[in-house]
């Protein structure tokens, strides 16, 4: 019989790729992330920021926007897997909300990752993906998973391959994230997925990628507040932003790398 402790999930997760957990968050919480990345979408493209296209809504850093969203990047049962996944330093690699629906309004629209059969691991040799994988994302289901909207194809067992699709457009057998609204989804970035059908339906999922403390992140995530800001955070915040891996400047800085401040 299948358990949701840390163990099991990690254990699940290295084996089969991915585990879908249901009813992490309530529907109230869901609700109210949902409305305030409606608004941050609202405000970017009046902005004119970067925020994928009318068939495909993206919010790389959405909390930079409203920092309530902070609270999207840590969850107690992700803390316990990603210790286990990776190790205590773990620390956020790539932040995104994302949207598959087509919009009909105003056309903004810049090309968007996802599409066509890829991984998220980490490549050396031409190619040659790492193993075990160093990187695992979750996504966090705003809004129900399905066919009908958008929902991830993923080929199963392929993060075992740990290689590349050699065609992205190549027909696979594949199924489908279906996930309820409130479910958290755990998998290794090896995975072999894409992105799914447009539709006119609208799916928000939070997907964040984490890795080990010495993987550089997308975007300097410590640049982007100010020290008052950034002295509130918690202590668990402050690792995934890689504020306790910030490179010192030269050896009379100090030598080590990594700092663990009150954790």
């Amino acid at each position: 019989m299948e358990t949701n402790d840390a163990s099991s999930l990690a254990s699940r997760v290295i084996s089969d790729g991915l585990v879908v957990l249901e009813n992490v968050f309530s529907q109230e919480y869901c609700d109210k992330y949902k409305q305030i990345l409606d608004d941050v979408l609202s405000n970017r493209i009046d902005s004119n920021s970067y925020c994928g296209n009318n068939e495909n809504q993206v919010l790389d850093n959405y909390f930079l926007d409203n920092h309530s969203l902070l609270n999207l990047i840590y969850q107690d049962i992700t803390d316990k897997v990603m210790r286990l996944l990776i190790d205590d330093d773990y620390v956020l690699i790539s932040p995104s909300a994302r949207n598959r629906r087509i919009l009909d309004i105003k056309q903004f629209g810049k090309p968007t990752s996802g599409h066509g059969w890829h991984t998220d691991s980490r490549f050396i040799q031409s190619g040659k993906g790492l193993n075990p994988s160093l990187c695992y994302m979750t996504i966090i289901c705003i809004e129900d998973f399905g066919a009908d909207n958008g929902a991830t194809h993923y080929v199963p067992k392929s993060h075992s391959l740990y290689k590349r699709p050699e065609d992205r457009d190549a027909d696979l057998e594949f199924e489908i994230i279906s996930a309820k609204k409130g479910s958290l989804v755990i998998f290794d970035t090896a995975l072999w997925h894409r992105v799914g059908p447009v539709s006119s339906k609208s799916r928000w999922g939070v997907f964040n990628t984490y890795g080990p403390w010495f993987m550089k992140p997308y975007h300097r995530f410590y640049d982007m507040f100010n020290q008052e800001e950034s002295s509130k955070f918690p202590q668990i915040i402050r690792q995934l932003l890689h504020f306790n891996s910030i490179t010192p400047l030269d050896h009379n800085e100090r030598m080590a790398t990594l700092r663990r401040i009150g954790l």
